[in-house]
């Protein structure tokens, strides 16, 4: 009796199975490597979970912390509120909030007028957080008062100005020329004074601090 033909369909199952055993048979050799990898990706998976709960857990701390400080600033705690931005900077950096308790530090430093203090940490914030011109020129005009509150008048002239170079464009700007133009007055530089005055009545004719500075012109008879 001669064989019978084997069909195309009972080919393809016999392949099927083949194939089949022939995985088994790799993964029962290697079922070591398998759970390895399979476990390392969860591992990975699980730490990457921890990473990003911990991360949000210090945003929300630090949130939390540096909410407190403010109002406690605002209600004339600044002993407190020095504390608590202290330690927003040091335990939670590297949080949106330890930039911004570096620059209230300083200025309930400046309040409390520890001068130097205040000073160095705007400095610090400067160095460190680069990111938004409009606060670094603000961090730079604290270093103007420091300067202007300790009596070092010309200082504060060059200061308030390099706070203008910050952010040329600046909503503050006019304030910052008109602070320096006083803080040369002050340190009896009348030429520095004039040139600073005039500087910000031609740029901001309409501005509140251009009639003041018009006003300071003819006080001290620059014009």
């Amino acid at each position: 009796m001669s064989p019978r033909r084997i069909t195309k369909k009972e080919m393809k199952e016999d392949k099927l199975v083949t194939t089949a055993f022939k995985l088994q048979e790799w993964v029962q050799q290697h079922l070591n490597q398998v759970l390895m990898v399979a476990g390392g990706v969860v591992l990975l998976a699980i730490v990457g979970y921890f990473i990003f709960s911990s991360r949000a857990g210090r945003n929300q701390k630090a949130a939390a912390l540096f909410g407190k400080a403010t109002l406690e600033f605002q209600s004339g705690n600044a002993g407190q509120a020095i504390t608590d931005l202290h330690t927003v900077m040091e335990k939670y950096g590297g949080t949106k909030n330890a930039s911004q308790a570096t620059f209230y530090l300083a200025t309930a430093y400046f309040y409390a007028k520890d001068y130097a203090k205040a000073q160095s940490i705007f400095q610090s914030y400067m160095e460190k957080y680069k990111e938004d011109p409009l606060l670094l020129a603000s961090a730079q005009a604290g270093i103007a008062e420091c300067y202007m509150a300790k009596g070092d008048f010309q200082g504060a002239g060059d200061n308030f100005l390099k706070a203008v170079s910050i952010k040329p464009d600046g909503l503050l700007v006019p304030q910052y020329l008109f602070s320096a133009g006083q803080s040369y007055l002050k340190a009896n530089q009348k030429e520095k004074a004039k040139e600073t005055f005039k500087k910000l009545i031609d740029q901001y004719p309409d501005s509140k601090e251009a009639y003041k500075a018009k006003e300071q012109l003819a006080e001290n008879q620059l014009l």
